[in-house]
């Protein structure tokens, strides 16, 4: 894949998956990124989706959490991980999801519960489960 094959792949899901139902800003990707794109939804909530090679992340402002799939460099893989993602920012900015607590060693933490067509995510500052179709 070359350097911008992923910035044109996720130029491709953001099209499909977002379309007009959130505003999209393209942001200065920062290092180790190939491209990040910036949804703004009405209520004010904002996602990122970010891509780099074999990396695709996507962020979230409130609470403050991430979520990463790693892949191979094949196309069909990164593109299949960024339209999950691109599901859940668009989701979230749309106003879906909701914070919940989590108990953990030292107390209770935030995780943002959001459901979308691939199932649920639970992501919280320092880990996340993701929705995977079984083969």
């Amino acid at each position: 894949m070359t350097p911008e094959g992923p910035r044109s792949l996720l130029e491709q899901v953001v099209g499909a998956v977002v379309g007009g139902a959130a505003e999209v800003e393209w942001v200065e990707p920062g290092d180790g990124w190939t491209a990040h794109v910036r949804l703004h939804g009405a209520g004010g909530r904002l996602s990122h989706v970010l891509t780099s090679p074999e990396v695709q992340e996507a962020r979230f402002d409130v609470p403050p959490c991430s979520v990463v799939i790693v892949t191979t460099t094949d196309e069909d893989e990164v593109l299949e991980a960024l339209a999950k993602l691109a599901r859940a920012a668009l989701e979230y900015s749309r106003g879906g999801g909701q914070v919940e607590r989590a108990r953990g060693v030292f107390g209770t933490r935030p995780v943002l519960v959001l459901r979308t067509e691939d199932g649920e995510w639970r992501i919280g500052k320092r880990s996340a489960s993701i929705p995977y179709q079984r083969l």
